[in-house]
């Protein structure tokens, strides 16, 4: 039989629904029956050629964006390969992909993609007919009506509305309107309110590492971790949320003689294969093992007295920061002087369900270590009163001491091979060189991190307008947002358009999806763009079909602050989609807009800058940065546009080729990173940027900032405290007494990746729960189980674990919600159903913790295992 494939043939074959799984094997086959080559030349293969393509998934930030080579013949990505050329080495990885990047022909092809403009059978301008959004038959349309809807739709609004009444479900920061132009129309007719009070990713950790410490985003650096004796982790699992090299290089920081232990829920991935020793904590209640920790430290002297009395203040009553009252010293609050309660570690054994004995030894390993890297994952704050675990998390730490000499770290961020790092070592061009000049929205003035109100800041504090990301939905629905302490009060809201796009799948990444999908449908229209037919798009009137990045491409980039990509346009966009840049022009056009102010470069034009904008760092102490490439005249002129010639450190020629730069890393050269070593060597010259000039452990700055927000009331010390009497430990009732939290899967980053079939089938979407629990309720491995809280239900098949804390419950964040309408259910596995819609402290997510019951489930509704359950597909069309 002639295996041999067209472009056209594959495409037809790979949009049927059977030909999901079929793709899995597929997708790593040599084309017409030949055996896979070793060699990645185009010569090699006879036929068609390998090309660099981009890896976008977010992989939580850091250590993700790996590269990927793709095999193309006419037209037809046929097969991936990823890093393989250099030696690996620890100095300089390979930048393999995790099964997430070598599954992306599966996720391109995949019967998800939205293959044209389509409306909602039910949807007319004069009658939207809300309430049937995500129930509805679509039919397909062509581009010149979706697109004179849509303008449509966007001039009644604004002219009837106003500019507060259009909501984006869509990131609006300057690399989303790089990204997604779309949003840059919006921003021109008057701007778009959007989700972004607060922190999404990142949990509460951003406000007391800046007021505490005087910087963000301080770690160290790959190689300089081999330097600690002590690897302290709570809630640490690389391998699944990164799975890049952030695992290995700890594995390396481990055989160099540092042991590892990880505090965490469940015997992870990454505390099965690297960890000397678990110590399994209940979900959220890490606070409270520190200052178990720290008490028995204090009361047999094994903590720094003189790093405290030098570099911190508020330790103890000898040394508070000036005005503050000697009584709200940390020393005293952790020994019980004015509360009575002493924090022992009897006291945390109670909440935390550590063993006092294994917190006293553990107290004592960390004190009689001389170099202790301190790391906490983002998950550890995304609690009530995070904040309060990030300042007990940093005390702890300085309590140890030596912060600013080798050894000593103390960070939420890992390592300091990551692009949100204030001196990456290398960046492409940056979102606004790249695209032009940026159009800001009107609606959303600058603030404190950008994101939380800093109202003395503000002309006019009526002007902040952006909802809160875990409340957004509430907020929506019940017309108001806001806190009562904000100047004026809450505030009025009154939504008539969703926009969902900008490459968020908000309706089901957000916590109280079921409120979401009320508000979808409670609006005047909802329009989406995105290559796939996610929740986000199931619940809109209009959809359009965007090019992924593999029909983009022709743009360096990065994600990884070691290493500069290179990425192709692998081949033209399916179907009818195209790139969000012509959306944008087309959609200029209507509502009276120059298109040439929204798209203000030509794709030639952006993929020089991103090239000439590329720069590497040369010395971390001097912050320097010289350019990445060497640009000729001949590369200018083959790109057709006007440019400088440049001298850099790599030809484009070879980059293309190549398809990354990596920093060339030697352990102990210019670029290691040690936090706060100039303020260690010379604390009276070089300050930290706090109130203070030292560690601050007293810090009434941050429990000013936080209190002003009005989410929460915050101590200017670390302490527990129940912040949410309906939420985490100590709250659990009779009809809710487990804890749910929500683990990253290998199957998906966020929600990219829940259409491959091959994924599902290797990591099924599960209820983790522990032998005790499951016990207790006659609950078997693989029975189906109904998970309920006060938010929603979920159906989904248990997976009971020897290894996992008693009293909690997990489930893996990012399935893509499939509700059935009889009962509410959701069948596709998504904890947002689940979470709860609190915001806290700075507006900061606190999920984890929320109150959940498991019951075998004897109802009549079935679950197909992943593997075989249909990607929910557009009904009415073909």
């Amino acid at each position: 039989m002639d295996t041999t494939l067209t472009r056209r043939s594959f495409v037809k074959w790979g949009t049927a629904t059977a030909g999901a799984a079929a793709l899995v094997g597929f997708t790593g086959c040599a084309p017409g029956g030949q055996q896979e080559s070793s060699d990645t030349s185009a010569a090699a293969e006879g036929k068609g050629e390998w090309k660099t393509g981009a890896c976008m998934n977010n992989c939580n930030c850091c250590s993700s964006r790996c590269l990927l080579k793709v095999y193309v013949e006419d037209g037809v990505p046929i097969k991936i390969r990823t890093d393989e050329k250099d030696e690996d080495t620890i100095e300089v990885p390979q930048r393999r992909a995790c099964l997430r990047g070598r599954a992306q022909i599966s996720n391109i092809m995949s019967p998800a993609r939205i293959k044209y403009p389509m409306k909602r059978k039910g949807w007319s301008p004069e009658d939207p007919n809300g309430e049937m959004r995500g129930k509805d038959e679509w039919e397909r349309i062509s581009w010149e009506e979706a697109l004179d809807y849509i303008a449509a739709e966007l001039k009644k609004t604004y002219e009837t509305y106003g500019p507060h009444s259009v909501f984006g479900a869509a990131y609006s920061n300057e690399s989303a309107t790089y990204f997604d132009p779309i949003l840059r129309v919006m921003n021109s007719l008057g701007g778009i309110v959007h989700h972004e009070t607060g922190t999404v990713s990142v949990g509460a950790w951003p406000a007391p590492e800046l007021l505490m410490t005087g910087s963000m985003y301080s770690a160290p650096d790959a190689l300089s971790i081999q330097e600690s004796q002590l690897h302290l982790h709570f809630g640490n699992n690389w391998m699944a949320n990164k799975a890049g090299n952030t695992a290995l290089q700890l594995e390396a920081a481990r055989e160099a003689g540092g042991k590892v232990i990880i505090i965490d829920p469940w015997l992870n991935q990454t505390a099965q294969a690297i960890a000397d020793e678990w110590i399994p904590v209940r979900p959220g209640t890490d606070t409270a093992l520190c200052l178990g920790m720290m008490y028995h430290q204090i009361e047999n002297n094994l903590y720094d007295q003189d790093f405290l009395d030098t570099y911190c203040v508020g330790f103890d009553a000898d040394h508070m920061p000036e005005g503050a009252p000697k009584e709200e010293n940390f020393k005293d609050y952790v020994l019980g002087t004015h509360d009575g309660e002493p924090k022992t570690p009897e006291w945390a054994e109670a909440i935390c369900g550590v063993p006092a004995d294994v917190i006293r030894n553990l107290a004592e390993e960390v004190a009689n270590t001389e170099k202790v890297n301190f790391f906490a994952g983002q998950s550890t704050t995304k609690i009530p009163a995070g904040e309060m675990f990030a300042q007990v998390f940093y005390t702890l730490a300085f309590m140890h001491g030596g912060l600013g000499t080798p050894g000593n770290f103390a960070s939420w961020v890992g390592l300091h091979e990551n692009i949100m790092s204030t001196t990456p070592y290398c960046m492409s061009g940056n979102s606004v060189n790249a695209f032009g000049k940026n159009v800001n929205n009107p609606l959303q003035p600058p603030s404190f991190c950008n994101s939380m109100p800093a109202w003395d800041e503000i002309e006019d504090a009526r002007s902040w307008d952006r909802l809160e990301y875990s409340e957004c939905w509430q907020s929506i629905l019940d017309g108001e947002y806001g806190r009562d302490v904000w100047p004026g009060g809450k505030r009025p809201i009154d939504i008539h358009m969703i926009y969902s796009g900008g490459y968020e799948n908000s309706l089901n990444s957000l916590p109280n999806a079921n409120v979401a999908i009320k508000v979808f449908r409670k609006v005047d229209f909802v329009w989406g763009a995105n290559p796939f037919f996610d929740p986000s798009r199931q619940y809109c009137d209009i959809v359009l079909p965007v090019a992924t990045w593999w029909e983009k491409g022709n743009v360096a980039w990065t994600n990884n602050s070691e290493t500069v990509y290179w990425a192709d346009r692998i081949m033209d966009p399916l179907y009818e989609a195209k790139p969000e840049t012509w959306i944008s022009e087309e959609l200029a056009k209507r509502v009276g807009l120059d298109p040439k102010t929204i798209n203000t470069m030509t794709d030639a034009e952006r993929t020089y800058h991103s090239l000439a904008g590329a720069t590497y760092l040369t010395d971390h102490a001097a912050k320097t940065y010289e350019p990445l490439f060497t640009i000729t005249q001949e590369d200018i002129d083959e790109l057709g546009v006007e440019g400088i010639p440049q001298e850099g450190a790599m030809t484009v020629a070879d980059f293309k080729e190549r398809g990354l730069w990596k920093t060339q890393r030697k352990k102990g050269d210019a670029l290691s990173c040690h936090p706060w070593d100039a303020y260690y060597a010379d604390p009276i010259a070089n300050p930290l940027a706090t109130t203070s000039g030292k560690f601050e452990i007293h810090c009434q700055a941050l429990a000013d900032v936080i209190n002003a927000m009005g989410f929460t009331t915050l101590a200017p010390i670390g302490k527990w405290q129940v912040a949410d009497p309906e939420q985490g430990q100590g709250t659990q009732t009779d009809e809710y007494p487990l804890l749910l939290w929500t683990p990253h899967s290998l199957r998906r980053a966020h929600t990219v990746n829940d259409n491959v079939t091959s994924l599902r089938e290797a990591f099924p979407q599960e209820c983790f729960m522990s032998e005790v629990d499951a016990d207790e309720r006659g609950i078997k491995n693989g029975d189906l189980v109904l998970m309920t809280s006060p938010h929603g239900q979920v159906l989904r098949p248990a997976k009971v674990l020897p290894t996992l804390v008693p009293g909690s419950v997990a489930l893996q964040d990012g399935a893509w919600i499939q509700i059935d309408e009889a009962t509410g259910i959701d069948l596709g596995g998504d904890p947002n159903i689940l979470q709860a819609p609190k915001a806290s402290g700075q507006a900061s997510q606190s999920w984890i913790g929320t109150l959940v019951q498991v019951e075998k489930y004897t109802g009549n509704l079935t679950l197909d295992p992943d593997k075989n359950r249909p990607i929910v597909m557009p009904v009415g069309v073909e």
